[in-house]
């Protein structure tokens, strides 16, 4: 996994079992993280104070399966704090001062921690049956969250980050898994794609897509533009799709 801070001043980067920061004027790394597993993915602060890595592992091994909290200064971490299933995602809100993941089986959950503790404001219910929960993606203001993960009940949640009920769910077409989802920075506009080969955007204040489409692939990445109007997405097609609001294909 890779991040940058909002400024470009920060770079953080998950290679194998190490999690390196990096100034933007160098290739020598401020400092670099020896974790056990590794991480399945970064995050940065928008000024590039505050970081964060959700690492991989076993569940009986408390050094692993891992969501990990630093500031710039030191690769000496804030917190770190231990799932029984992998931290599959992480994101930070803009000023750092909140931190958001989604875990793995056996967990299968959404959390919200405070920078300040590893003790978790938000531990929700299982999301899913027997599935990981891929995404978790914060607002920059950290007041909502967005999820994906697979399920029958639902596959896009929207949290506020002070409750552990969602305050709405979107079940799939076949309960194709989300493993790509992006929230614009005011929490207004959420972008999802799925492996069954669905793209969505909706608004936070409905379940119901604003827009939809499908395309002959599984899809694994997808970004959305800071106004809602239009995501970019990518899979197994490979090929680069840009959807916008208002037109049918891409």
């Amino acid at each position: 996994g890779i991040d940058i801070s909002r400024d470009g001043s920060k770079i953080i980067a998950s290679i194998a079992e190490s999690t390196l920061l990096f100034d933007s004027s160098s290739n020598k790394p401020l400092w670099r993280y020896d974790q056990v597993g590794n991480a399945y993915n970064v995050a940065i602060s928008k000024d590039g104070k505050y970081m964060a890595a959700g690492t991989g592992g076993t569940e009986s091994n408390t050094n692993s399966n891992l969501l990990i909290l630093w500031n710039e200064k030191s690769n000496k971490p804030l917190w770190q704090y231990h799932s029984s299933g992998n931290f599959h995602d992480v994101s930070l809100s803009d000023d750092g001062k909140y931190v958001v993941g989604a875990t793995g089986c056996p967990d299968r959950r959404f959390y919200v921690f405070s920078r300040d503790s590893n003790i978790p404001i938000v531990k929700s219910e299982m999301l899913t049956r027997d599935s990981p929960v891929h995404r978790a993606k914060i607002s920059a203001d950290g007041s909502l969250a967005a999820v994906g993960s697979e399920s029958d009940a639902g596959a896009v949640f929207l949290f506020k980050t002070n409750s552990k009920e969602p305050v709405w769910k979107f079940p799939t077409q076949s309960g194709s898994s989300v493993r790509a989802l992006n929230f614009t920075p005011d929490g207004k506009f959420i972008g999802a794609a799925t492996f069954g080969g669905q793209a969505y955007i909706f608004e936070s204040g409905s379940n119901q897509p604003v827009a939809s489409w499908t395309v002959d692939g599984a899809l694994g990445g997808v970004d959305i533009a800071d106004d809602g109007t239009f995501i970019a997405t990518g899979g197994t097609d490979k090929k680069l799709h840009i959807f916008e609001k208002g037109k049918t294909t891409g």
